[in-house]
């Protein structure tokens, strides 16, 4: 009994078609919102090449290790990014906590130079603010940092 492990070709196309009808949504999604794939477009690839392999050749075991082992380096990536993001803030937050009391010229939304007295900070949709004047002003407005005046 002979088992016919090639595609014919109209198979071969079929395939060719699918994995560029795949490729090219991959490149949709990422076009314009990230550069990496996730760990959902890891997993999509994964399951794709499942789905069309060769049944005489199926996935072995060494390729899938290492398959394997890039999803778990990709989950630990992204928790690493997720806690760097977190510190981030917390850090933005701690740098501005030792402006309360002091003074600072900064650039107003309209253009205007302004100055004032830091008299609290808040931290609003993750981002951390100054209180000076009774108007918001982030960090990044701040042109120039002064004890206060007495």
């Amino acid at each position: 009994m002979n088992i016919n492990t090639q595609m014919s070709p109209a198979e071969l196309q079929e395939l060719t078609y699918k994995v560029e009808g795949f490729n090219a949504q991959i490149r949709a999604q990422n076009q314009g919102s990230k550069n990496s794939l996730s760990e959902a477009d890891f997993m999509k690839l994964l399951i794709t090449q499942l789905r069309n392999q060769n049944p005489t050749k199926p996935l072995e075991d060494k390729e899938f290790i290492t398959q394997m082992t890039q999803l778990t380096s990709l989950k630990q990536l992204n928790e690493m990014i997720t806690t760097m993001q977190t510190f981030s803030k917390e850090l933005a937050f701690t740098r501005t906590l030792g402006l309360v009391n002091k003074w600072v010229v900064y650039e107003r939304t309209d253009g205007v130079m302004a100055q004032g007295l830091v008299e609290s900070i808040r931290v609003k949709n993750g981002q951390t603010f100054l209180n000076v004047n009774n108007e918001e002003v982030a960090l990044e407005q701040v042109s120039e940092i002064a004890a206060p005046v007495k």
